[in-house]
């Protein structure tokens, strides 16, 4: 540990993702001391480190993850680089709070689980920030209350402006939709069994294999229901929502709005561009949760490598499903004693 028992705090890809994790360390984590940064772009690593109390710049991931200065580490590389930095991390007997996806195959997410069981020590932690969400939180909350009966089905929008990297389904379903699944897994208390996925190209000037605008509908245990819009080109700007549909009525988070904006013969609210503002607060209280814990050797309260898992095996069904145009079970097999 750091000075004061912080937790010393290494950086692994230092994009926009990686970039406001490191800065919200160097900002806000008063526990945890930002120590290290590394990036495939070392200039921009370097730039960074300039703005964030000068940490030391590794020239590679590894020789990050085995500096014994380093006693955490927080990976937002490129996801094909997520699961071999985890086992990296677990064989370093280091703590780590990866960003989804935990892989980009099925098999490479059997592994790190497989890791991380033999190593008999929950040491990762996955980046499903909307379990810190304050409007999610409070509908799990309502939830847990019992008020609204048995919670029967999720619903879930998520759109973005423009798809940030790749307009392909297959890609959207492993590199953003793992966040409506473990959405839905969280919120219904419930794993998905059978998954079935639609999708359609909203615009000719996208590529022939975009398949932007999905529905993915998910059977749960106990005969619950999800149903997510995931919309990866509405142009008009980044927008969530989630909402439960319980046996005594329903529980959504409708967001407040922060501002009422009157202009050209409208009346509205501006729509945030993308991610990062929406959920400032969420991935705030996600790293100072993270850090706590790694601090304490207590459990991490958010999503585990088995919540990774799990998402990995739902959205590689869920690409099936929309090459295939048909139903895909979901076999995830028996939960090892460890995330029980």
């Amino acid at each position: 540990m750091g000075e004061k028992g912080r937790v010393r705090l290494g950086v692994i890809g230092v994009g926009k993702m990686g970039e406001q994790h490191a800065r919200n360390a160097w900002l806000y984590a008063a526990q945890a001391e930002l120590v290290a940064l590394q990036d495939l772009d070392r200039g921009r690593a370097e730039r960074l480190a300039a703005e964030c109390g000068s940490p030391k710049v590794f020239g590679t991931a590894e020789s990050l993850i085995h500096s014994d200065d380093v006693d955490a580490v927080l990976i937002a590389a490129p996801d094909a680089l997520h699961a071999e930095l985890v086992l990296a991390c677990i064989k370093a007997g280091k703590c780590v709070l990866c960003e989804k996806p935990l892989a980009s195959d099925p098999k490479d997410a059997a592994r790190v689980l497989e890791a991380e069981t033999r190593a008999g020590v929950r040491l990762v932690s996955m980046g499903f920030q909307r379990r810190f969400d304050p409007y999610h939180v409070a509908v799990k909350e309502m939830a847990a209350s019992g008020r609204l009966g048995t919670p029967l089905l999720w619903k879930g929008v998520h759109r973005n402006a423009k798809a940030p990297y790749n307009s392909s389904g297959p890609f959207i379903l492993v590199n953003t939709a793992g966040h409506d699944i473990d959405s839905a897994r969280w919120l219904l208390g419930e794993d998905v069994v059978e998954v079935s996925v639609r999708g359609l190209r909203s615009s000719d000037g996208l590529p022939e294999d975009s398949r932007d605008l999905l529905i993915l509908q998910m059977l749960m245990t106990h005969d619950r229901l999800a149903t997510a819009e995931i919309y990866m080109s509405s142009d008009y700007g980044y927008e969530v929502s989630a909402e439960l549909v319980c046996q005594r009525g329903t529980a959504l988070t409708a967001q407040p709005e922060r501002l009422c904006l009157r202009a050209g013969s409208l009346r509205g609210s501006p729509v945030a561009p993308d991610w990062t503002a929406p959920f400032q607060e969420a991935y705030l209280a996600e790293l100072l949760a993270w850090v706590k814990a790694v601090g304490s050797g207590t459990a991490f309260t958010g999503a585990s490598a088995w919540d990774g898992y799990a998402a990995m095996m739902v959205s590689a069904a869920a690409s099936n499903s929309l090459l295939e145009g048909r139903s895909v079970k979901v076999g995830l097999g028996e939960r090892p004693e460890l995330y029980r």
